[in-house]
């Protein structure tokens, strides 16, 4: 009679039964149902935070060009990636140029394209530092994303006419 020792013992069942993988594809959906809005205001909010912040460093490195260089420093917007200003309230990018370029020391200081889905708006078609990096008037730029997350979906950035920049966010409702 062979003892109970000598028996090999069952193999174990390896996987997942049909109600677990179930449960867990629910609990996945669940989650990015809650995930993905979060998601989309979270980047809508960094899209919008970059276009200010950069608007405020393009702002605060021409009152020190400005003054470093002893002459008048321009910030405009343009479009296209073109070096032009294009003379209008509405900003696809931020230009930073100084008024007498040569092959050594380009008249363009700075360049940046703004993210899609940004919208940018100012109060002049360009902002003129005189060397003592100093403005004629105050200034006002507005960053914006047209829709309804992030609520504060308007950064507006106020240069002073001593050079000192400052944000505020603004809910636009969804709108800019």
């Amino acid at each position: 009679m062979p003892s109970t020792s000598d028996r090999t013992p069952a193999p174990l069942a390896r996987g997942f039964t049909l109600v677990e993988l179930m449960v867990t594809v629910a609990v996945v959906g669940i989650l990015a149902t809650v995930a993905v809005p979060s998601m989309v205001g979270f980047v809508n909010t960094s899209r919008l935070a970059g276009a200010s912040e950069e608007l405020t460093a393009s702002l605060q490195l021409a009152k020190s060009e400005a003054i470093r260089r002893n002459r008048v420093v321009t910030v405009c917007g343009g479009t296209d990636g073109s070096d032009d200003c294009t003379g209008s309230a509405s900003w696809g990018q931020v230009i930073v140029k100084h008024d007498g370029g040569t092959g050594d020391d380009p008249a363009v200081i700075r360049r940046f394209e703004f993210p899609g889905g940004v919208d940018v708006q100012s109060s002049v078609d360009e902002i003129v530092f005189r060397p003592s990096g100093t403005v004629d008037a105050q200034q006002t730029l507005t960053a914006c994303i047209p829709v309804a997350n992030p609520p504060l979906n308007i950064r507006e950035i106020t240069l002073m006419v001593g050079g000192g920049v400052a944000t505020a966010k603004k809910g636009g409702g969804g709108s800019c």
